[in-house]
């Protein structure tokens, strides 16, 4: 009898050790760092940003603060409920987006000339910081630096393709993941993907010496301007338009100063700004006169709500821009793009807000208010 209690008390022993062992092994084994593993009893998970950086976060996060609006607005066009503040405000009786957005607070950030205070930030308590397109310094050195002074908030870092009309997607796809709301950032994706294609097979085959020549005005007096290649003047690049601008590219902010002889021996057909206060003025203006551009009536203001078509920001609204700018710069190749109705869908969609008609037409006219 003992000798089968003894038996039977070895083997519930052997039993015990082996399963033991199989969780100390289990309790060994490394989190693999992405957005789809939950760190045990914590509520977070790992995920790795667009610099490749391992980083802890919420598991849900409800609150997003961005130092850079490309990254903002590209939280509000994708999660408007998980967005916490603005880095700046347009000054709008009625800004076309989502009411209880318009309501969130100014922040400030970290662009063009803008510096931002991280107590004003920190004192929110967002469950994340987003660091993308910067100008304050290169981006890995402001990543250490924003991360250091955040201190315990996670800061992600994603891409600068934010910026770039037709490279975005990838930053777009990231932050659709981040903050689990893929099937907005896929439309988003799909919006873009289907005016590129419209606008590329449309432009590809003009003939260089049939191609508008373009001069983008910029500041009150247009003369400050950014040249092919630059991110400010990406539109007239994407949608066939000749940048008649010669002259130096300046880095990040951009604007670089020109004068009006300058502006008249390129002589453009079409010039386009996004200063109302220029275009107020430039018909009247005899420093204008003589420009191709004043004399054939081909002027135009992009359109401003809730923020600029076509630079200052940049971001992913820029996308509606694009289209804007190849139905201006080419109506009669356009014809059958519909500008109203592409509006109409992407404020619906990605600006949350059902534009009425009045509004439409103010958006798409804005001359009329200049």
């Amino acid at each position: 009898m003992r000798g089968k209690i003894g038996t039977i008390f070895i083997i519930s022993l052997l039993v015990l050790a082996v399963a033991s062992c199989g969780c100390a092994e289990n309790t060994g084994q490394q989190a693999v760092p992405n957005s789809s593993t939950e760190l045990q009893n914590s509520g977070t998970v790992q995920i790795t940003d667009m610099l490749g950086r391992q980083l802890t976060v919420p598991g849900e996060i409800s609150s997003v603060v961005a130092t850079s609006p490309p990254s903002t607005i590209l939280v509000y066009m994708l999660a408007p409920d998980k967005l916490a503040g603005w880095n700046f405000k347009n000054n709008f009786t009625q800004p076309f987006m989502e009411e209880n957005c318009t309501k969130l607070p100014e922040i400030g950030g970290w662009f063009g000339t803008q510096t931002g205070n991280y107590e004003t930030i920190i004192n929110m308590h967002p469950d994340i910081v987003v660091e993308g397109y910067t100008t304050d310094g290169e981006i890995h050195e402001a990543i250490e630096r924003r991360q250091e002074s955040f201190g315990s908030i996670p800061v992600v870092a994603v891409d600068e393709s934010i910026i770039f009309v037709t490279q975005s997607d990838p930053t777009i796809e990231y932050v659709g993941k981040l903050l689990d709301c893929e099937s907005q950032a896929e439309k988003l994706i799909e919006f873009r993907s289907s005016i590129l294609n419209e606008i590329n097979s449309t432009v590809k085959d003009i003939p260089e010496d049939e191609k508008v020549r373009v001069y983008y005005a910029e500041g009150p007096k247009g003369l400050m301007t950014d040249p092919s290649g630059s991110q400010h003047s990406q539109v007239i690049d994407i949608c066939g338009g000749i940048n008649v601008a010669d002259c130096q590219l300046t880095p990040g902010k951009g604007m670089t100063q020109v004068s009006i002889e300058q502006v008249m021996t390129w002589n453009p057909e079409v010039i386009i700004t996004s200063d109302p206060q220029f275009y107020s003025t430039v018909y009247s203006d005899p420093l204008w006169a003589s420009v191709d551009a004043v004399q054939n009536k081909r002027v135009y203001l992009a359109p401003q709500n809730p923020f600029c078509w076509i630079d200052r920001p940049q971001g992913p609204h820029l996308i509606i821009g694009t289209a804007w700018t190849a139905k201006t710069l080419y109506p009669d190749l356009f014809t059958n793009m519909d500008l109203p109705q592409l509006t109409r869908e992407f404020y619906s969609e990605f600006f949350h807000y059902e534009l009425t008609d009045k509004e439409l037409n103010t958006l798409l006219n804005p001359a009329a208010e200049a």
